[in-house]
């Protein structure tokens, strides 16, 4: 579960910006919108399920997720990298003086029930200060502290949890200026940083709807099982998709057909392959009811764009809800229609969210600002001012009980939105 994120120049961001999925204990109405777990040292606070993310076009909502996303890149895989390679560090570039300074990140999150708090400091050549701080039993427990130290030329370190601190030290003398000390600790086998890094492994997901790719591999993955073949289709026949069944094909690829369906890039990879290795294609075909029966039509080449978005996302989805991941979606409204992307947003408020999974989204969909779907302190916008992103929740403007929130929006009440005073159409007499 993420508790709340942190970060100051990178990208378009500027200045420190902080987005939270705690409740606000000002809202009242939708309680089914909110997670309820006791976390020592954080008595009656509430967290919540979904946020949506609100903004004109290039004013920032994806940096916002490319932030979380280089976060967990760095710490997921910097391990491995030389000594040449860059860190995750993009600082803001229209102020001159922020390229001269750190990209800043800080995050809390929850897993295996203790809460954590990760801060990381770093320019592009090395890590300028990197800490992990945990709260098993609501009192802070430092687990390590890595500062540079400009004068030496060498890092500061402090290791105060007796817990578990075995190892580290040694750890800490392996570690490159490059890379996150929680990457390589992990990668050495430290359980207890192990336990830490499984959540930006395991629990952090993101999904671009934006650049029209999403496989339908997971999806056709379940359909292999009945009882969620049962479910999957369920769902398409409840969002009147006309669909009644669906049939998994599975065909053993000649060289040919394999050389066909390969990326050149792949292709060298391919010849290396021993005789005996076969590849498989998997697809799906779906039966539509019709007036003369049920009629088969290849997924791939008959169905809508809307039916494979929908279909590809049902299998991440359930996966998702199943095991209580953080999912951040880009676009969530692409190729879907609004009472569909409403009804996908409501599943995390539902009983089928047993393990606490989270949404967070983009949006330019203002339908979806209504107050029997989500909160005032789920929605959030980033507005452009002297090229710098901002970032506030829309609970910062104060609007009242049963205001209309897409009509202020639209108008400009709360920001987010593009500026064009005169139109697009060209005005002939300038």
């Amino acid at each position: 579960m993420l508790i709340d994120f942190k970060f100051q120049n990178f990208r378009s961001f500027n200045n420190q910006q902080e987005f939270t999925l705690v409740a606000s204990n000002y809202e009242k109405n939708l309680p089914e919108n909110t997670i309820k777990h006791s976390l020592a040292g954080l008595s009656g606070v509430d967290f919540l399920s979904s946020a949506a993310v609100y903004g004109a076009n290039a004013s920032g909502k994806t940096n916002l997720f490319l932030a979380l996303v280089s976060l967990r890149n760095f710490v997921v895989n910097s391990f491995k990298v030389d000594l040449t390679f860059p860190t995750c560090a993009i600082p803001f570039k229209l102020q001159p003086s922020s390229l001269e300074k750190p990209s800043k990140f800080e995050v809390q999150f929850l897993e295996d029930n203790v809460r954590y708090q990760y801060v990381l400091s770093l320019t592009a050549k090395q890590v300028i200060e990197e800490s992990l701080f945990a709260y098993p039993l609501g009192v802070c427990q430092k687990w390590f502290i890595r500062k540079w130290n400009p004068q030496t030329e060498q890092y500061d370190w402090k290791f105060s949890s007796a817990k578990v601190i075995k190892g580290l030290s040694a750890i800490s003398k392996r570690t490159r200026p490059n890379v996150s000390f929680l990457s390589k600790a992990a990668d050495d086998g430290h359980p207890h940083l192990q336990t830490v890094c499984k959540w930006f492994v395991n629990s952090l997901r993101f999904i671009n709807l934006a650049d029209g790719f999403l496989s339908p591999g997971l999806s056709i993955e379940q359909l292999k099982r009945q009882d969620k073949k049962s479910q999957i289709l369920s769902y398409m026949r409840a969002a009147d998709f006309d669909i009644v069944d669906a049939e998994i094909e599975e065909k053993t690829l000649s060289k040919e057909e394999v050389k066909e369906h390969f990326p050149p890039q792949l292709l060298e990879w391919y010849k290396s392959r021993s005789e005996k290795d076969v590849f498989k294609s998997v697809s799906v075909a779906f039966s539509h009811k019709s007036r003369a029966g049920n009629v088969k039509m290849d997924f791939e080449e008959e169905e809508s764009n809307g039916t494979k978005r929908f279909f590809s996302l049902l299998g991440p989805w359930l996966d998702i809800l199943k095991n209580g991941y953080v999912v951040f979606v880009d676009e969530l409204e692409t190729c879907l229609h609004p009472l569909l992307v409403i009804e996908i947003i409501k599943l995390f408020s539902s009983a089928l969210n047993t393990k606490g999974a989270q949404l967070v989204f983009t949006t330019h969909n203002p339908l979806l600002m209504d107050e029997t779907l989500l909160r005032r302190d789920q929605i959030w916008l980033t507005e452009k001012e002297q090229g710098a992103t901002h970032l506030c929740p829309l609970a910062d403007y104060a609007p009242r009980k049963g205001e209309a929130l897409m009509k202020g929006y639209l108008n400009g009440r709360y920001g987010g939105i593009p500026f064009i005073p005169n139109g697009l159409i060209p005005n002939e007499q300038e």
